[in-house]
């Protein structure tokens, strides 16, 4: 078990170090970009999870694995502070255009029907997070949205 602590506590002290910053003769100030990139992480997480329903799961489970996205990227949109521009506004777009796919989706839709309607706009909702993943946060070790 200790040998389990001790790199548990150097991850947690690695991570101190980077999430502030001392001024001269000032005090900590919390780094904005460590809580978007772990937001930007979470919301890539709930869009893995979703991407991940195959033809077999049903409607409803597709229908709140976008509202679970919808969740998370609010959550981004919260912290995202200096980092609030043209890519997030266009991930912002993609998952209004997914969420309003979902919406729409009749009674008595199958799950593979589904599956065939919201793909493409995931897709292409994954493709703009991982830019907007990459164009901020590929510097610093973050846990990857495929775990």
């Amino acid at each position: 078990m200790t040998r389990r602590l001790l790199p548990l506590a150097a991850v947690l002290l690695v991570l101190a170090a980077c999430s502030s910053s001392t001024p001269a003769g000032g005090s900590a100030t919390p780094d904005p970009t460590i809580a978007f990139c772990a937001a930007v992480d979470d919301y890539g997480k709930a869009l893995v999870k979703l991407d991940a329903l195959t033809p077999s799961s049903t409607v409803d489970q597709y229908k709140k694995a976008v509202d679970d996205a919808k969740a998370a990227l609010a959550a981004l949109v919260k912290v995202s502070g200096p980092f609030v521009g043209a890519q997030l506004n266009e991930a912002q777009t993609a998952q209004t255009n997914l969420e309003s796919a979902a919406a729409q989706l009749p009674a008595g839709t199958t799950p593979a029907q589904a599956e065939a309607a919201l793909d493409p706009l995931l897709q292409a909702l994954i493709q703009q997070v991982a830019g907007v993943r990459n164009a901020t946060c590929n510097t610093r070790p973050t846990p990857s949205a495929a775990s």
